[in-house]
């Protein structure tokens, strides 16, 4: 007799529900669900591949026909692989993100990072298509959450991609950061059409809009930084000081600053490192937001837990750039269930790593469903 389903997982399993079967019905002797249920739970417990996959599923049976119907037992690792070849990455996001609304109707006030990574492991088969295979990433860096992705071919695709993520989110209140290669007047029209600011990293690929802002922080150097806010930060960790200071000056617009939207403010941040030698480097970013300098320098840190909670946990816990997967639906389908697997992770609050808390999850029922509770408060 089944057991009661926990609300989290119970609303989960009506999100799956509703995703269309892409497998001829003949064929489909395990249910969609079950299938990306147990994907979803399998990658929360350290199963990163079809095989694996198949394992978890077979070792947590008892576990899975407490809430799930499974008349022909667990799915084997083809039915897994050929399940996530077929599905519609779009209507795999979109269950998702039906499961988690709450969550993602409640960004003002965050920060959201827009970044891409590399799947290296299905780079053979993206090289045959003509371009490395890339997925841009929208993360809100306070909840720990993947808002969306999207695949792109190569760099020039990145735009495109970041724009119809934005056109899908409800942004409203937060705000939208960006490294240079996002840095545009189309993507900060968007951002501000969607009622957030934005805050770009500004490099020489915009080479009048830089050469200009550099030109302006030259003349306030020599006057002192008289006008401009200021705010300084030093930071010790593993052996490693850094210093930053972060400079933001109020900004009129001019010619090559007219198409920017609401363009308010330029950023100059300098960052000294000293380890095992001293290191400078010095940046700007163009923002929607007031000259208020202690605000600026968090928003742009910020945008760096992209980085090293979302792509280094990637890398180094989940292993993805070995992943061996050829097809494009399912590499972008795999690390769909990867992200948001590795979003509750996150959220659970026990102050293990990523890589125990994997470990915990499948050595136990109760933890697992934990992870999925306390990743989904809300619900």
């Amino acid at each position: 007799m089944r057991k009661p389903t926990p609300p989290a997982l119970e609303s989960l399993l009506d999100a799956f529900a509703e995703i269309p079967d892409p497998r001829v019905a003949r064929t489909r002797a395990h249910p969609l669900v079950n299938v990306l249920t147990m994907a979803l739970f399998g990658t929360i417990c350290g199963a990163d591949g079809w095989e694996a996959l198949e394992l978890f599923a077979e070792q947590r049976a008892d576990f899975f026909g407490r809430f799930l119907s499974m008349p022909k037992g667990t799915p084997s690792a083809d039915t897994f692989r050929r399940v996530f070849e077929a599905l519609d990455p779009k209507s795999f996001q979109d269950a998702f993100r039906r499961w988690l609304k709450p969550i993602l109707d409640n960004l003002e006030g965050q920060t959201i990072a827009i970044d891409g990574k590399s799947l290296r492991g299905a780079l053979a088969h993206a090289r045959e298509q003509g371009g490395a295979f890339h997925l841009m990433h929208v993360w809100a860096t306070g909840q720990r959450m993947l808002l969306g992705q999207k695949a792109v071919t190569n760099a020039g695709d990145e735009v495109g991609a970041a724009l119809e993520l934005l056109t899908v989110l409800d942004v409203r209140g937060a705000t939208v950061t960006a490294d240079a290669n996002t840095c545009t007047t189309s993507i900060a029209a968007a951002v501000r059409q969607g009622g957030a600011d934005y805050v770009f990293a500004l490099k020489g690929n915009r080479g009048p809009l830089y050469n200009h802002v550099r030109h302006c922080f030259e003349e306030a150097e020599a006057n002192g930084y008289r006008d401009a806010s200021i705010s300084e930060s030093r930071e010790e960790a593993h052996g490693r000081l850094e210093s930053r200071v972060v400079r933001a000056l109020g900004f009129e617009p001019s010619a090559p600053s007219k198409k920017w939207t609401d363009l308010r403010t330029i950023v100059q941040v300098d960052r000294l490192r000293s380890a095992d030698k001293l290191s400078f480097e010095r940046s700007y970013y163009v923002t929607s937001i007031a000259p208020d300098a202690a605000q600026l320098a968090t928003r742009i840190r910020d945008h760096w837990k992209v980085e090293n909670e979302l792509h280094y946990c990637l890398d180094v816990t989940f292993d993805e750039d070995r992943r061996k997967i050829r097809d494009e639906n399912g590499a972008q389908n795999f690390a769909l269930v990867t992200r948001y697997a590795l979003a509750m992770l996150k959220r659970e609050p026990s102050k293990m790593s990523v890589a125990m808390k994997r470990r915990k999850a499948a050595w136990g029922d109760t933890y697992l469903l934990d992870v999925l509770a306390s990743g989904t408060p809300q619900l």
